[in-house]
């Protein structure tokens, strides 16, 4: 099941934490990730609170995977994380819809 299930409507009837500067957070759900260039640090997997990566051996090395997407929570913690860039992990606000 994921997190967006049933989300209609505005996004500003859904999303009221405020940060501590005082601006609203609005959560970036994953909705790529260019496993080519990842150097599989493993630090997205350590940091991710929704387990959306995982590892996948390709024989001669490790390489990390999607699992779940749908349990992206939208803090865009992989992506704070990670050493190589920061187009490794494609974020947008993108409401989920069945």
């Amino acid at each position: 099941m994921s997190i967006m299930e049933g989300f209609k409507g505005n996004i500003d009837d859904y999303i009221n934490a405020p940060r501590r500067s005082g601006g609203k957070w609005v959560p970036h759900f994953l909705i790529d990730f260019d496993k080519d260039n990842c150097i599989s640090c493993c630090r997205c997997i350590k940091v991710c609170p929704g387990g959306v990566y995982g590892l996948e051996d390709e024989g001669d090395k490790m390489i990390i995977r999607i699992e779940s997407m749908d349990d992206c929570i939208g803090d865009m913690s992989c992506e704070k994380v990670c050493p190589k860039n920061k187009t490794m992990h494609l974020h947008k606000f993108a409401p989920l819809t069945k």
